[in-house]
Order: C-alpha cells, then sequence, then structure tokens
C-alpha cells in the first residue's frame, strides 16, 4: 500500500527545489500500533532520482544522506543532501545541500559520535569530508581527503567512537587490492595516518570493506578469495583505537561466495552480517562475537529462502539486535520486484525467530532495495530505495517504515548535587551523579532567585552546571528537577541550599564591635604584663572565631555548619568572659557582642543560645 502526498518547498537549491513530502512523514512516523510497523513512506520524494542513502544515529538524533540529482538543471547535476531528526525519527527538519557543487558527487558515507557527524563523498578523483559539531544544525567547508592520500571510491566506509573517525576503502596495491585503514583524532581535524589492513597477495583482491568501532576498539571486515573456498568474510579488530591489529579471522569459511559485510558493535558484543551462497543462492548469514572480536559463535542464515537475499544490514540497541536486507516476497521466485525484510533478536542476537521476520516495504509494484536501520529510543525505523510505481519511469525515492518500541525508556534518577549550597552573590559550578540523563536535558531549582546556566550532559550518570545566586535569593534548600528531551523527569529535594550573603556584614559589625570595646576599656586594663597578655590573647581569639566563621562562607562551596561552629565558640568565648575570668569584659560590651552572635546565627540558621 502506498498513500499520495502532498509536497511543501523547503528550500531553493541552484535552480531547482528540493521537497518533503509532509504527509508521508505525519503518518509514517505515527506507528498505527506498537507491535505495527507504520505504512511506507517516502522521507523525501522529487521527480527526481534519489539514491545511495546512509543513516546513522547519535543517540535519539537520526541523521540521513543520500544522492539527488536537482530539478530544473539542463544536465545531470547530482548533489548531496543530509536532513536530520532529533526526536528519534519522528519527525525531520528541511533537507540541507552538502556538496553545492558543479560536478558530479557521489557515494555518501555517513558516522556520528555524540554531537559531531562526519559525511565524505566522492567527486571526480577527490573524496570530500564536511564535518558538523553541532549535531547537523551546520557544517563546517568541505575538506579534501586526497590531501591525506585517501580516496574512498564506492567501496569507502565511515565509523566513529568517541573523539576518533575511520575510514576504509579499496586500494590497488601491486597488482592486488587491498584494504586500506585512516585515523583522526580530535573529532575529526587530526589525521594521524593509515595502513594496509588485509595485505593481501597478488593477484588476491580484497573488495567490500566495512568498519565500526565502540570505545577505543575498531573492527574491520572485508570479502577476500581464499585457497579451497571463493571469497570469505574476514576479520581483524584493533584494541588501541585502529593503531595495531590482531591477526585476521576468517568468520564465514565455507565454499560459498561470501561477499557485502555488513557490521556493528556495543561494548565487547559485535554483529557481522553478509550474504552467502553456500546454500547454492544467496543467503544472510551473521555471525556473533561476545568477546570484543576475538572469537565469533557459529554463523546463522536468517534468510533462508530459496530466492537471492541481498543487501545486509545490521544494528543493535541495549539487548536487541536488528538485520535487515532485500529479497522477493514469499510466494514469488522470479523478476526483481524485491521487499525489504527485517528480523529481530531481543537476547543480545544469541537467538533469532524466523517466524518473526518481517516485511516491511510490502510492495508488489517497486523494487525496493538497500536498506539502512535506524534505532532510537522512541522509534525503530528502516529506511531503503524503492523505484517509483509502475508508469512512473525507473526513478528512486527514499521510502521509510517506523515501529514505536515497546520497551520503555525509564525516567532519570539523582543521587547527588556536589556542592550543594550557595551564597547570595555567588556562582557556583555543581556536578551532578544519578543515571538515565539524555544529552540535551535541562535542570531547573524550586523558587526564584536562582538561574541554572552552563548545563553540560557529560553522560547518562554524570551532568555539569553552574548556579547563579541572585543577592535576592531567599535563604533555604530548593529541589532540583531534571528533564530529558523525552519530557521524563526525576526531582531531587533540598538539593541546593541558598545562603544569606548578609551573614557576612553582620560578622563584620561583630569584628568591629569586639575592636571597639577592647579599645575603650571593655576588656579588664590589668596592671600586670601577664594580665595584659591575657586581654590581648582574648581579643585575638573572639576575631579568630569570627575571622574563621567569614572564611567558611566565603569558600567555594560556603560552609555554613563550620560558620555555625566558629559562632559558638565566640558565644562560649564571650560568656566566659562575662562570668569573670580573666581578662573580663564589661556587661554592656557583653551585651553587644551577644546580639551581634544572635543576629549572626539567626541569619545562617542556626540555633541561637540564650544570653548567660
Amino acid at each position: 500500500m502506498r498513500i499520495p502526498c502532498t509536497l511543501i518547498k523547503l528550500g531553493q537549491s541552484k535552480a531547482a527545489s528540493s521537497f518533503l513530502c509532509v504527509a508521508a512523514l505525519l503518518l509514517a512516523s505515527v506507528p498505527q500500533t506498537k507491535a505495527a510497523f507504520s505504512i511506507p513512506a517516502p522521507l523525501v520524494s522529487t521527480p527526481t532520482d534519489s539514491s545511495d542513502q546512509q543513516v546513522a544515529t547519535s543517540g535519539n538524533n537520526v541523521y540521513v544522506v543520500w544522492k539527488d540529482n536537482e530539478i530544473g538543471a539542463t544536465s545531470l547535476s547530482p548533489e548531496i543532501y543530509f536532513v536530520r531528526s532529533t526526536n528519534g525519527g519522528l519527525t525531520f527538519e528541511a533537507p540541507q545541500n552538502l556538496s553545492q557543487s558543479s560536478g558530479t558527487p557521489g557515494n555518501p558515507r555517513i558516522a556520528a559520535s555524540g554531537q559531531h557527524v562526519y559525511i565524505t563523498f566522492n567527486e571526480g578523483v577527490s573524496s570530500f569530508l564536511v564535518h558538523s559539531e553541532d549535531g547537523g544544525m551546520s557544517f563546517l567547508p568541505k575538506t579534501n581527503l586526497i590531501d591525506s592520500g585517501i580516496y574512498l571510491g564506492a567501496a569507502g566506509w565511515l565509523a566513529a567512537s568517541g573523539t576518533n573517525l575511520y575510514m576504509v576503502w579499496r586500494q590497488s596495491t601491486a597488482g592486488a587490492d587491498d584494504i586500506y585503514l585512516a585515523r583522526f583524532g580530535s573529532n575529526g581535524t587530526s589525521f594521524l595516518g593509515s595502513q594496509n589492513v588485509s595485505i593481501s597477495p597478488a593477484p588476491a583482491h580484497s573488495i567490500d570493506p566495512v568498519v565500526t568501532a565502540s570505545g577505543n576498539s575498531v573492527y574491520v571486515a572485508w570479502s577476500e578469495p581464499v585457497t579451497g573456498n571463493s571469497n570469505d568474510i574476514i576479520f581483524r579488530r584493533s584494541t588501541d583505537g585502529g593503531v595495531a591489529f590482531d591477526a585476521p579471522i576468517n568468520v564465514s569459511n565455507n565454499t560459498g561466495l561470501s561477499r557485502f559485510p555488513a557490521m556493528t558493535a556495543d561494548g565487547t558484543k559485535v554483529w557481522l552480517a553478509w550474504t552467502d551462497k553456500t546454500p547454492l543462492n544467496d543467503d544472510i548469514f551473521l555471525a556473533r562475537s561476545v568477546d570484543g572480536g576475538s572469537l565469533f559463535e557459529p554463523k546463522v542464515n536468517l534468510s533462508n529462502t530459496a530466492t537471492n537475499s541481498a543487501d545486509p544490514t545490521v544494528t543493535a540497541k541495549g539487548s536487541a539486535v536488528y538485520v535487515a536486507w532485500s529479497d522477493l516476497p514469499a510466494g514469488v521466485t522470479t523478476g526483481n520486484l524485491r521487499d525489504i525484510f527485517l528480523a529481530t533478536s531481543a537476547d543480545f542476537g544469541s537467538t533469532f525467530d524466523p517466524a518473526s521476520v518481517k516485511n516491511v516495504s510490502e510492495t508488489a509494484t517497486a523494487l525496493s532495495g538497500v536498506p539502512r536501520i535506524a534505532a532510537t529510543d522512541p522509534l525503530l525505523s528502516v529506511y531503503w530505495g524503492e523505484s517509483l510505481q509502475a508508469g512512473m519511469g525507473t526513478q528512486r525515492d527514499i521510502f521509510f517504515s517506523s515501529q514505536e518500541l515497546a520497551i520503555p525508556v525509564p525516567p532519570p534518577s539523582m543521587l547527588s548535587l556536589t556542592p550543594g549550597a550557595g551564597m547570595q552573590t555567588q556562582s557556583v559550578d555543581v556536578d551532578l551523579t544519578g543515571s538515565g540523563f539524555q544529552s540535551g536535558a535541562t535542570l531547573a531549582l524550586s523558587g526564584t532567585g536562582v538561574t541554572v546556566t552552563d548545563v553540560q550532559f557529560v553522560s547518562p550518570s554524570a551532568m555539569k552546571a553552574k548556579m547563579n545566586v541572585a543577592l535576592t535569593a531567599a535563604p533555604g534548600g530548593r529541589d532540583l528537577t531534571v528533564v530529558n528531551p523525552d519530557n521524563k523527569s526525576a526531582t531531587l529535594s533540598g538539593a541546593f541550599a541558598v545562603v544569606s550573603a548578609s551573614a557576612l556584614r553582620l560578622i563584620d559589625i561583630a569584628r568591629t564591635d569586639v575592636t571597639m570595646g577592647a579599645g575603650n576599656g571593655g576588656f579588664l586594663a590589668a596592671s600586670s604584663s601577664n594580665g595584659k597578655e591575657g586581654a590581648n590573647s582574648s581579643y585575638k581569639s573572639l576575631l579568630a572565631h569570627l575571622d574563621n566563621a567569614e572564611k567558611a562562607l566565603l569558600q567555594q562551596p560556603p560552609d555554613a555548619a563550620i560558620a555555625i561552629n566558629q559562632m559558638d565558640a565566640f558565644y562560649i568565648k564571650i560568656g566566659n568572659l562575662a562570668k569573670g575570668k580573666k581578662p573580663e569584659i564589661t556587661t554592656a560590651l557583653y551585651t553587644t557582642l551577644y546580639n551581634d552572635y544572635a543576629m549572626v546565627m539567626g541569619n545562617l540558621g542556626g540555633t541561637v543560645k540564650p544570653a548567660h
């Protein structure tokens, strides 16, 4: 089933326009039920040929890149286009033309890590890299990879992990085709070198390279002729960011023709899919490693049909593993009107139920191929290329279908905020610990007078921020609330306390009263030198308690507990002096200093002890 759509102009490039099918987005992005896939609809609909679609995700951001011939051009005029979704694929923003070329760019590839999005494409004898530092909102000017000796060609592939970017491609070397890997650091800005990872002896030809990465581990796979077999799928891993690689592993290792590997990794788990002709026709096989690519479990046939399966792709999220491919629909054995099929595992790829394989395209009038998968918190989406229906020519569009994921995403939780207090007029840098934090989460304190700025997502268990306390902020505890982009939230009661800055002024008044009292003869003017030394010692002791209380309130963060403790010591000292212990203070001075003590303690929220 296909739906008509109303085309709405989103942007102008050269003399022509790109369009997004809004009706399709609204219908296709809202699943009919939690268990069903939405009706397939075009992501981008133009009267020209859309192809070479590639998809990447980072958190709940979905990025799609493809090649499209601009309408209105008098000759072949392809460009590389990009769209992004920031809500898991529910809706997409307007397309961006990334190539802006007068040539013939093609073969786009994409990878993402955090807020960094990397896209490459070929044009002429060069490969170009464009890089976004803000989650695909904007892109830096393209750079020519030929300056680093890299031409990706039609067989290039990308992967990103942390601040590192990896590229693989096929390159002819001494009569053989080898697979090369390049490493970039500093979010793609620093070229770290390249190396031959296949080292195939002539006349062998290594083809179909793919790369994926997780943490500091980098995995490369390709197809290569093996003595006694046809082509097999060869795999190598690096555990030091692509500097050195372990010995190759033959993962397919059978007599059938094994080609077109697809791969993903998460933690120490690696999933590798490919097409294999061992059953005499092409089927989709999958092998899994649970030890970071050191060993692979026995391969399994996921498609297992009498027709030829093609175009494998694989992705994983949590315990779910998804593998998609193209094949003729059930009951059809001839022709090339293929559909897109999806197999799902709920136990990290340990088992797949053949009965649960889903035909997500379901059309008998078009050729569907080259599926790509995006798994986010709200949606599982499959994207593919599809030739237009009969009577509309051979042009292709990019279609997609989505399923609402039934696995609930838990709300965030908070454990601690450090430091937990700030004084009026101060700005305090804080660290928040907990779980379930998402990129883009916001923080807010209850009450007024304290603003939260510089919120930074560090990891799902850590965030940073700055608490800016105004002079008018009322002293006392505040509740902290974190809200994730999916609107799930958590509140930590009394997480942050506002300390009044007026306590400092009151301490300064008390210091002045101590000094004036001593100067006006408030301290006993003993005739002996010991008496004078005692008077001086008591005077210094009172000032020391006030100084320590002040320092406690001025430090970052303020420590009201220490300040209260020092004021209690001040109270005890003036009480002892008032009781006649040498040197003594007058009743009037005691009353003045006690009142100072009571005002400071009251402002700090401490317990005011009675006068002697």
